[in-house]
């Protein structure tokens, strides 16, 4: 198992062109392989996923983690605060799957408020954070993107030689930008790219970015939508739409998929790292940021629900809900034939953040 959890691996390094940072026979990937099997299990087993998917969120042990928090009004006011709830349902079972991999825990930064979490590791820490914050204003994503996790976190430590492992900053949420420019969100990211780029050690794979929406703002799904298709950032980023309308459009590909809670997070937590899991990607039909699109997918997964049987929700990870149908994975966390680590995408007929049938709902499944 220890050669399987190294290739894994191997293969985002390869992807994600992090050889600057993990060198060929880098100590590091033995340290990792050689120590992950029980937390893999742990995550099977409180999450429900079949071993391969598991093993795929071994991935987040090559990166520091950032979560990127929207506190703005709307979070608290719209929707009868469901986002909020939202939120830290989505911070802690992210929380959960980053920590297995790494002792440091994650950060987290807020887009208005200066308070900050450091080294957060459980729920507990999580909820005393949220606590502090009185969700107002407006949406500076892309300003504050840049002052509180990109210059700080992220670009000084590279200038120094301190940055000691690649970036993963998942921005959490529920509208587009307001209260700066047009363009700050993008401008943000490709400057960041291109100085990372510039500097050997690193390259422009030591950052990716991931932008998951709570809530069904329609304004917020396009503007996600646009970023995720932009010219010259989009092999950097994934945008994962709500639960319900990424379920809807699970539903209808071909064959179809029960698209259940955890896979939903699997895919938020991993879009931007593994093209398999990249929600652009499945839905483009283009190939992935990585090179070769991956051949379609096997049916281990991606066999369709039982005849005029509705996909069961599950509840969150860990939550106590139904277990996910058998054959509800469509493929996820599959190598093709003789290219380890990547999976595969099952194939999708609708475009970026397409609303679901009879209703925008946007929630995941309460417990």
């Amino acid at each position: 198992m220890i050669a399987a959890y190294k290739q894994t691996l191997m293969s985002t390094i390869q992807e994600k062109n992090l050889h600057g940072m993990y060198p060929p026979n880098s100590p590091a990937l033995d340290q990792i392989a050689s120590r992950v099997t029980t937390q893999i299990d742990q995550l099977c087993a409180a999450w429900r996923v079949p071993r391969e998917v598991g093993q795929d969120i071994l991935k987040l042990a090559l990166f520091d983690v950032i979560l990127y928090i929207d506190d703005s009004g709307s979070m608290q006011f719209e929707e009868n605060g469901e986002r909020i709830k939202d939120l830290k349902l989505i911070l802690s079972r992210v929380t959960y799957a980053a920590t297995l991999f790494d002792d440091d825990g994650i950060q987290i930064r807020f887009m208005n408020s200066n308070e900050q979490g450091n080294n957060i590791r459980n729920e507990q820490q999580i909820e005393h954070l949220i606590s502090t914050i009185r969700f107002s204003g407006l949406t500076p994503m892309g300003t504050s993107l840049r002052t509180k996790v990109l210059e700080p976190l992220v670009l000084g430590p590279a200038r120094s030689g301190q940055l000691k492992k690649p970036v993963l900053v998942i921005t959490i949420t529920d509208g587009q930008p307001a209260g700066e420019p047009n363009g700050a969100v993008s401008d943000a990211i490709r400057s960041a790219s291109a100085e990372l780029r510039a500097l050997p050690q690193y390259g422009p794979g030591a950052i990716s970015f991931q932008f998951a929406q709570v809530g069904n703002d329609l304004k917020a799904r396009e503007f996600l939508g646009k970023l995720d298709e932009e010219p010259g950032i989009g092999d950097l980023i994934d945008c994962t739409s709500n639960f319900e309308v990424e379920q809807d459009e699970m539903s209808r590909a071909n064959p179809p998929v029960d698209l259940t809670p955890e896979l939903w997070l699997t895919k938020m937590i991993l879009g931007a790292i593994d093209s398999s899991y990249d929600t652009k990607d499945e839905k483009s039909g283009r190939p992935s940021a990585g090179g070769h699109r991956p051949p379609p997918p096997q049916t281990q997964y991606g066999a369709p629900p039982p005849q005029g049987q509705q996909p069961q929700y599950g509840g969150y990870p860990g939550a106590g809900g139904a277990p996910p149908q058998q054959g509800g994975y469509g493929g996820y966390g599959q190598p093709p034939p003789q290219q380890g680590g990547y999976g595969q995408q099952p194939p999708q007929q609708s475009g970026y953040g397409h609303p679901p049938q009879g209703g925008q709902g946007g929630y995941p499944p309460r417990y």
